[in-house]
């Protein structure tokens, strides 16, 4: 079920869902055709024999639910696909039931760019949170390398949500901050350490009309895991904020999840600041979720 604004006709003519901006997140990267879900089926014929459904039934049902819980989403995702036990079994999972049912491209996304860094309980916890991991702005994105929730503002100007390539991973990466003079050594250490990554989709990200689509698939790295001080230092000149691309790849719009997962708040945008642009608190970018929302149609009175 989706919250509705409240009911008040004075409101809901100033409130609206979507803008009609266009930035290029994951919400525009045909998740849908990329990553089609076979979730609802349970007639499938075993994708895999040589995993018996009772050798999973030896163990408490409870047992195994709190196991997969722990499970990245990708895992979760192939191990769903081992036969129609494996399928009944993640189909029980709550958490991951209630995720599918209000947030499919989400599930979509994180298959597709393999973030496999959390588990499924990280990011059931992560959906039912409502503010920015960064600011007390209404978080109503997620950034994928680690499951953070985030705003319009923190995820295209501050430096920890600004990806690495792999080149600039590997020269900046440190060991207790002290940078490895061996190459081999240093790659290992880096293997070793596995920062979280995605790889992103092709395709066209950031909302500028200069910026060209990206064709090939790039292997991105959490700066916050690899740089011990994200003041500025080491960031790459390219780095053009809002426009860097690279900002974009890891993005997706999310919603909150409320009530045990049964209800979902998608949040609103105010028409009245449709033309703001200069002040937080009223810009255009913002928005709120339902809970807060009468209280931002109150000050502006």
């Amino acid at each position: 079920m989706e919250t509705n604004p409240p009911n008040s006709l004075d409101l809901v003519l100033h409130v609206c869902r979507k803008r009609n901006n266009r930035d290029n997140t994951l919400d525009d990267a045909q998740l849908e055709t990329r990553c089609p879900l076979d979730n609802g089926r349970h007639d499938c014929k075993p994708i895999s024999a040589c995993f018996p459904a009772n050798q999973l039934d030896r163990l408490p049902l409870e047992l195994l639910i709190e196991v997969l819980l722990q499970v990245d989403i990708p895992s979760l995702t192939r191990f769903r696909g081992l036969n129609r036990r494996a399928m009944e079994l993640v189909n029980s999972i709550h958490q991951y039931t209630a995720i599918l049912k209000h947030c499919p491209n989400i599930i979509r996304a994180i298959v597709s760019i393999q973030a496999d860094a959390f588990d499924c309980i990280t990011l059931y916890n992560t959906l039912c949170t409502s503010r920015c991991s960064t600011c007390n702005l209404f978080g109503d994105y997620l950034y994928l390398i680690d499951c953070r929730r985030v705003c319009y503002f923190c995820f295209t100007e501050r430096p920890e949500y600004f990806p690495l390539t792999s080149r600039e991973a590997y020269r900046l990466f440190t060991l207790n901050a002290t940078p490895q003079s061996n190459a081999k050594s240093f790659r290992k250490l880096f293997e070793l350490a596995k920062p979280p990554s995605i790889l992103s989709l092709p395709g066209r990200y950031c909302g500028a009309l200069t910026v060209r689509g990206q064709s090939k698939r790039l292997r991105l790295y959490d700066r916050q895991a690899l740089v011990h001080s994200l003041t500025g230092k080491g960031l790459p000149q390219s780095d053009k904020a809002a426009w860097e691309p690279k900002r974009f790849m890891a993005i997706i719009s999310a919603p909150v999840l409320l009530d045990g997962g049964r209800q979902v708040d998608r949040g609103f945008f105010c028409l009245g600041c449709r033309d703001q642009n200069k002040d937080r608190t009223t810009h255009f970018r913002v928005k709120y979720t339902t809970e807060d929302l009468l209280a931002h149609i109150a000050s502006l009175r």
